[in-house]
């Protein structure tokens, strides 16, 4: 099994994070890292299978994009380091592991083992969450873990009284891909952005609970700008995990204090707005809602003392990305929305693209954009860095695609999916039109699997793929889970150092995938790819998240002295159990 054990912060990064040499590639001007949340392989075969109807015999889909075709594709593991969802020293807090309860084996150290992975055995496949769509299932009564201290015991019975559970007669490989070793997105987030395999709930943060140097202080500390655009809120665990360090992704207010003020990014654009609603509807000053950015913090970004340009229109957003509106220096695009980009307009439609109603006249769909969509707001972000002449970091998180599958919503997880593979069209047309392959690294991938969405067969049929219909119309499939998965999960990459990712194959040999990379290799290929960390630089790095940051007013972070670039002249519908992993 390819189990990757944590370390502390520096160690991590000098020795056993980096089995790539400073030769081993050619140098990247820019690295654009492209994150669709909870997106298994089935979630770009239902999307193309959705747009492109179906294919001839024996093909999974009628079409695919390009790029799905030309860019090098590997498979990926996600587990996590641990999946306890704390420090390891707490036994307390919002979350709690699933092994309060005797029927599920956790919490683990995680692991990928091929032969469970693959095991088509007939079997009885727990389906943790999920109403039994098949009719062929049985309820399962948890009970709660005997051996756990008094103190949990009524948290187990709380859980253990409020979770759905069918057994289903399956494959094991099922069971042991929705049960086993399980990664949330902070610790998957932390996978990417540092090298380290670490617990779930962690953002950057090892399991000894040290802070971990990641990839965004690297790129700034040798003078590139950075930023991250997500359809969620910024403070969630994915984009976190490019701006800071928290040992719990249930800091939110800490988190986004530390992002606006730490002087890290040159560019956060992601919905969160404390004025509006869901569908963009402006709030009674009695009802914002400034759990995503405080009051005084909103405060410090519109009067400019937080040191940033900050837009909160719409129109102005989408006029930045258009190339309308100037870009500015340094862009914090707060989108008038309470939290996901995607979820609903304000007539209660689906916002971006409504699998329900199809013209193939209009490729966008009937529904009319009630906010810019991801691949405005990626140029956006783009038009904002690429001013730099060091080049840029850029993380792009199609978030909801994630809780699309929590909710087993297909034609939200189709909307949303298409939407991320729209922007990933916009930045492979800036790279051919403003950059090139030689000096961009663009990386495509997600974070981890959901859902299990197999074939509609798929409880008799090993492994079945979603069927496509015609045109326009949704696929038949099932979902075997609401939570993420430990399946294996496509990564395409295409620029300088792309072909690093087959220096980091695994030894072990899926049944069905073939050789594969473990998700913290992709932050070794970025790292590679950008002047070779010393150690004096990755100490710089380190020491950088134990410093006091840039605060409304005060002299520039360590991370903008080290640059040396222009930042010196700064100026679900399922609602997952209160267990669920996101």
């Amino acid at each position: 099994m390819k189990i990757l054990p944590a370390a502390t912060a520096v160690t991590a990064v000098l020795a056993a994070a980096h089995p790539l040499t400073p030769a081993a590639a050619q140098e990247a001007k820019n690295i654009i890292l492209m994150i669709s949340d909870g997106a298994g392989d089935t979630t770009w075969t239902a999307a193309n299978q959705w747009l492109y109807g179906p294919g001839a015999p024996g093909q999974r889909a009628g079409d695919q994009p390009d790029w799905q075709t030309d860019f090098t594709q590997h498979w990926m593991s996600t587990f996590p380091g641990h999946t306890q969802p704390l420090p390891p020293s707490q036994t307390g807090g919002a979350l709690l592991p699933i092994s309060l309860l005797e029927e599920f084996p956790f919490p683990q150290f995680g692991s990928y083992d091929p032969t469970p992975a693959n095991d088509d055995t007939r079997a009885t496949v727990n389906t943790l969450g999920r109403p039994d769509e098949l009719g062929r299932g049985t309820a399962v009564t948890l009970t709660p873990n005997p051996n756990l201290p008094p103190e949990l015991q009524p948290f187990a019975k709380a859980i253990a009284a409020d979770t759905d559970v069918t057994a289903i007669t399956g494959f094991a490989a099922y069971d042991y891909l929705t049960t086993n070793s399980i990664t949330d997105s902070a610790a998957a987030g932390t996978a990417l952005a540092t090298g380290v395999k670490s617990y779930n709930g962690s953002i950057n943060f090892d399991t000894n609970e040290q802070p971990l140097p990641f990839i965004t202080q690297q790129a700034k500390a040798l003078g590139k700008t950075a930023g991250v655009v997500t359809t969620k809120e910024f403070t969630d665990a994915t984009p976190a995990a490019f701006g800071t360090n928290s040992p719990s992704r249930q800091l939110e207010s800490l988190i986004s204090d530390q992002m606006i003020n730490n002087g890290l990014l040159d560019v956060i654009i992601s919905p969160g707005h404390p004025e509006f609603g869901s569908g963009g509807t402006a709030l009674d000053p009695a009802d914002f809602n400034y759990s995503v950015v405080s009051e005084a913090n909103l405060a410090a970004l519109r009067d400019g003392s937080a040191g940033w340009d900050f837009v909160d229109d719409a129109d102005q957003l989408a006029a930045i990305g258009e190339g309308a509106a100037a870009a500015p220096d340094r862009l914090f695009g707060l989108v008038p929305v309470r939290s996901a980009l995607h979820s609903r307009d304000t007539a209660g439609r689906t916002n971006a693209f409504d699998p329900t109603v199809f013209d193939p006249a209009d490729p966008n769909g009937a529904v009319p954009f009630v906010m810019p969509d991801l691949d405005v707001l990626t140029q956006a972000a783009i038009n904002t860095l690429k001013q730099d002449d060091d080049g840029f970091f850029l993380m792009v998180e199609g978030a909801s695609v994630d809780s699309a599958a929590h909710n087993n919503n297909l034609p939200q997880l189709i909307e949303e999916q298409l939407s991320f593979n729209r922007a990933v069209d916009q930045v492979i047309d800036w790279v051919e039109a403003e950059s090139s392959w030689d000096e961009t690294l663009l990386i495509i991938t997600t974070d981890h699997a959901n859902g299990l969405l197999l074939g509609p067969d798929s409880d008799t049929v090993y492994f079945q793929d979603p069927v496509a219909g015609q045109i326009g119309e949704l696929p038949e499939a099932i979902w075997w889970s609401t939570e993420h998965t430990n399946e294996l999960v496509p990564l395409w990459a295409l620029g300088p150092g792309s072909e690093l990712f087959d220096d980091l194959l695994s030894t072990e040999i899926d049944d069905r995938r073939g050789r594969f990379i473990d998700n913290t290799d992709v932050y070794h290929v970025m790292s590679a790819v950008i002047p070779e960390p010393t150690a004096a630089l990755l100490l710089a790095a380190a020491a950088f998240t134990l410093l006091p940051h840039r605060r409304a007013g005060s002299d520039l972070s360590p991370c903008q002295k080290l640059s040396g670039s222009r930042h010196q002249r700064l100026g679900r519908g399922r609602t997952p159990k209160s267990f669920s992993i996101r």
